[in-house]
């Protein structure tokens, strides 16, 4: 027995609760150590908006195009392909991401805004729409009839903008 240590039983039990608690929780905590390594070796060199791009996809990059289409104050009614669940979380990013812009996020590809002059029509990742389907209500035919009467201000991948005439 070592030298002025001298433990009594309720404390050998804490002792021995507490290396339990650290053998279960090693390997979670492990894998969390390995995931920020990883967040680190990505992230480390690149600027803040290189980081937003790569953390926050695809809306980053949406609210990025809408950025330069639509200038601030204006209205943006965003016609959304994506489920449910995306559609809060695209609601509350692109308004953040793109103030003082008003913006409106919609599942309807026949959704209106009353003064709302740009128009955004976004669709979803598919690891994302794979992840939860689309619940909404969308005419692809009625959507393009609607858009070709439209000026198109930019289209890129995640997202083309038009301007009501």
């Amino acid at each position: 027995m070592m030298h002025g240590l001298n433990l009594k039983p309720p404390q050998i039990a804490l002792v021995a609760v507490v290396f339990a608690w650290l053998a279960v929780v090693a390997p979670g905590l492990s894998k969390q150590y390995s995931k920020l390594i990883r967040a680190h070796r990505l992230l480390a060199e690149r600027s803040a908006t290189e980081r937003a791009a790569l953390l926050d996809n695809p809306a980053f990059s949406v609210a990025e195009e809408i950025r330069r289409a639509a200038p601030p104050g204006a209205c943006v009614l965003v016609l959304a392909y994506a489920g449910p669940a995306a559609i809060e979380y695209y609601r509350a990013r692109l308004g953040y991401l793109l103030y003082p812009r008003r913006v409106q996020v919609e599942a309807d590809s026949a959704a209106e805004a009353a003064d709302c002059p740009y128009l955004a029509v976004f669709r979803d990742s598919e690891p994302n729409l794979a992840a939860e389907p689309f619940g909404g209500s969308w005419d692809g035919e009625q959507l393009q009839r609607r858009l070709s009467s439209l000026e198109r201000l930019a289209a890129s991948k995640p997202v083309e903008i038009f301007r009501l005439r």
